[in-house]
């Protein structure tokens, strides 16, 4: 369900010193990450990594949630219900991975759109961002009610066949050296809205869970990649 380069990088050994700036609500007895502009007229809702919620994706979600007047307000649902993947365990990594494959979680992603429309008025239209199994569900729900673009932060396992319905769709992805040019081209080439970042001085997972911010090329490259995201979805969305 995740990458090839989720089996060969290293899990973080580290902690980022971070202080998230939203709040908790809760959906149907699941934490969501609730952030931004109750008034605003788009919500983004980010799908975190198998590494389920971390600072690095709280620090995302504040960004995009801030700077501008027509910011929009931001969610992160708990998918994972704090059950996050038993990585250096493979047998056990096995069975959550055959339990969390991303369609058995796209009930639950429509239970939090439902939610954002009946709680938040204001707001029309959704964009979906994720990072590797999160980039994989967002673009395999890019047909869902509300949702009107999407944003794939090195994700994992895209084939051709991911924009079948979904061509006219406004799709951002932004790939790594993981994330070959070769494994892409296929889905890139029947895109007719897409943007298309590579950023090959970095890796799978920098920009979520595996990403060390204080290392400075770790961090520069997060922030534009946030940069690029809040862009896309500011032409898409508004």
């Amino acid at each position: 369900m995740s990458s090839e380069a989720c089996d060969t990088i290293p899990i973080p050994q580290f902690t980022p010193d971070y202080t998230p700036k939203g709040e908790y609500e809760l959906v149907d007895n699941r934490k969501v990450y609730v952030v931004g502009n109750r008034k605003a007229t788009y919500a983004l809702i980010c799908i975190y990594d198998i590494f389920g919620f971390h600072k690095n994706t709280f620090q995302g979600c504040d960004y995009l949630a801030t700077g501008t007047e027509d910011a929009p307000l931001v969610v992160m649902p708990d998918f994972f219900n704090g059950n996050v993947v038993p990585f250096n365990d493979p047998e056990a990594r096995k069975a959550w991975s055959e339990k969390n494959a991303y369609q058995n979680h796209v009930p639950y992603l429509q239970t939090v759109l439902n939610w954002i429309k009946e709680k938040y008025p204001s707001i029309k239209v959704t964009g979906l961002y994720g990072f590797c199994w999160g980039g994989k569900f967002s673009i395999a729900c890019a047909r869902m009610d509300m949702v009107k673009a999407v944003a794939l932060i090195h994700p994992s396992r895209l084939t051709e066949s991911d924009a079948d319905g979904i061509e006219d769709v406004p799709v951002l992805i932004i790939a790594t050296k993981n994330e070959t040019v070769e494994s892409l081209a296929g889905l890139v080439s029947k895109l007719n809205k897409v943007e298309y970042v590579r950023m090959d001085d970095v890796f799978h997972g920098w920009c979520a869970a595996r990403g060390d911010w204080g290392d400075a090329l770790q961090k520069e490259r997060a922030e534009e990649a946030m940069r690029k995201t809040n862009e896309f979805f500011h032409k898409a969305l508004l």
